[in-house]
């Protein structure tokens, strides 16, 4: 059957569950938007530049599952780059479509704006590729093959890909077939998987601590349920590195705590690094995960990996993590483990304000991990706020959005936009610095364009706190102008009501969080002003970490010289 380009990229965007196509109109676009008007199943939303989009596609895909971005070509795709970088870094599938210049002007080579008048028209794919899994130029020759061959990688993968639409080929009419896109996955080497579960098998029947290591994108793999089974149906603990947490409930019976090489609690050490049979589930170790390369892992972990799994010097190629799961989440156990400990009681610890007194950062998370309700979307910014909620004991059903490995500051007031299109009827709360907010503020007015109402904690403290804590406690660098953050969002807000608050002392954040929780029709913005050196120690503990490893010891003596003064 006939079938516009255009129609039939959105048909298959539609098909694989893009609802919303985040981004920016260009004059390279305008005739796909056109398209896009017209259907009812698949509509554009427009960001305030394209690297909030960028942003903002990565949030939507955390919780929808994939995404999409419209940008227009140059300008607009270089300017989302940065966005799209952090989501290949952090495994978020996103299709990147770009509107590019006219088919027959590409052909010809000519200088047209929005390039470098070079003729040059492979550039701006080739700035793409290194972030990208696949990658296309779209022709009415090719428009079918490509786009599936493109828009699959994008699911298989879970990374984003990258589609250049010439303006001028969006109405030409090609043939298409009616099957929907087919997503299927690659099942197993019948005998590979065999091999690998007699392996596991051998290693679980002479081991006496086993224990399991989460990793990242286990919920974009779709790994979350079939995780808990195996472990569940094996009986052993499990730890989290700071992309999984929250990937599996925090009050999971079995779950020991955060990893994090040197910086672990001793008990999660133990279990980690003396298991004599260790699970790793899409495990990947980096600086910020690692404490600096601080991990002792077992040399032959059992590294179970989305289309492989890695144990020592083993690799069982084409194994997939789906059916390896379903299998360990009904074999019967060789044995059973000593090492899982019934869950011990939490002791509850009453936060009662004290009036007058100023709010600190360790009594700030103590009470807003009270506030955190069941199934509350978590989003989170590069700086002490990160880190902050990594020590938060969250009840269950909570999904935490942040980008522990990229830590773009200002990634996540645009994924909480994105995050709140795909999912507006989850309750979201944002914990942001001021440093981080000055960076993406344009999004606020998103939030009132479409009626989302979030939860907003602005930590207001006058800069770039936890870099003041790595190196300059006192250098202007560190330094930002303060901002009426009230007035701002009134500016954003085109008129329609919110909630604010500004908090200095606990009796104020008391009263704030009391009257926020009964104006949940309405944005909420609750602004605490912290001291720019109030610092947690195991921030600067952290901190400490970052100098040292990266000025070595001509930095660490210059961070003496800071907490001298």
């Amino acid at each position: 059957m006939k079938r516009t380009v255009g129609d039939f990229l959105l048909d298959r965007l539609s098909q694989i569950g893009v609802k919303d196509i985040l981004g920016v109109p260009g004059d390279y676009n305008l005739q796909f938007l056109i398209q896009m008007e017209r259907r009812k199943d698949v509509r554009f939303v427009g960001t305030r530049n394209e690297l909030n989009g960028a942003y903002a596609a990565d949030g939507y895909a955390r919780l929808n599952g994939i995404s999409a971005l419209l940008t227009t070509y140059g300008v607009g795709d270089l300017s989302a780059i940065n966005g799209i970088a952090g989501a290949f870094a952090e495994y978020v599938p996103v299709v990147c479509i770009v509107g590019a210049p006219p088919l027959n002007s590409v052909n010809r080579h000519r200088y047209l704006h929005h390039t470098t008048a070079e003729g040059n028209f492979e550039d701006m794919m080739d700035c793409y590729r290194p972030f990208t899994v696949a990658q296309a130029r779209i022709t009415p020759q090719n428009a079918v093959e490509e786009i599936d061959r493109v828009l699959r990688a994008c699911v298989r993968e879970k990374r984003p890909v990258y589609l250049q639409l010439p303006s001028d080929i969006t109405f030409f009419e090609i043939d298409v077939h009616n099957e929907v896109l087919s997503l299927r996955q690659q099942t197993s080497d019948t005998k590979q998987l065999n091999a690998l579960l007699d392996r596991i098998t051998e290693k679980l029947s002479k081991a006496q601590n086993p224990s399991a290591l989460l990793g990242m994108a286990l919920d974009r793999f779709g790994l979350r349920d079939l995780t808990q089974s195996a472990i569940e149906n094996l009986k052993i603990p499990f730890a989290t590195l700071s992309a999984a947490q929250c990937v599996l409930d925090g009050d999971h019976p079995q779950w020991i705590g955060g990893y994090s090489g040197r910086s672990s609690s001793d008990a999660v050490k133990h279990a980690i690094e003396q298991s004599d049979c260790l699970f790793g589930l899409n495990v990947k170790f980096t600086d910020s995960n690692s404490s600096y390369f601080t991990q002792k892992i077992p040399d032959d972990m059992i590294n179970i990996q989305p289309f492989r799994t890695i144990i020592g010097h083993e690799v069982f190629e084409g194994v997939s993590a789906i059916e390896l799961l379903e299998r360990l989440s009904e074999i019967t156990p060789p044995k059973q483990y000593q090492n899982c400990k019934p869950p011990v009681a939490k002791v509850e610890d009453p936060w009662v304000a004290k009036a007058g007194e100023k709010l600190i950062q360790n009594r700030f998370w103590k009470r807003v991990e009270k506030f955190i309700k069941p199934n509350d979307v978590v989003v989170t910014e590069a700086g002490t706020s990160m880190r902050g909620v990594k020590i938060m004991d969250m009840p269950s059903g909570i999904t935490i959005i942040s980008q522990p490995l990229w830590l773009s500051i200002g990634y996540s007031l645009p994924a909480l936009f994105g995050s709140l299109m795909a999912k507006p009827d989850r309750r979201q709360v944002i914990f942001i610095g001021d440093g981080s907010f000055q960076l993406t503020a344009q999004e606020v007015s998103s939030f009132f364009e479409h009626d989302l109402k979030p939860i907003i904690f602005l930590i207001n403290n006058k800069g770039y706190t936890i870099e003041r804590a790595i190196m300059g406690f006192h250098s202007a660098y560190n330094d930002i102008p303060n901002w009426n953050y009230r007035q701002l969002f009134e500016a954003f807000s085109d008129g329609k009501s919110f909630f604010s608050r500004q908090v200095i002392t606990e009796d104020d954040f008391e009263k704030a969080l009391n009257d926020a929780d009964k104006a949940s029709d309405q944005l909420c913005l609750i602004e605490i002003m912290f001291d720019p050196l109030d610092i947690p120690k195991a921030v600067q503990t952290s901190a400490n970490m970052v100098a040292a490893f990266n000025y070595g010891p001509r930095g660490l003596k210059e961070l003496d010289k800071n907490i001298d003064d």
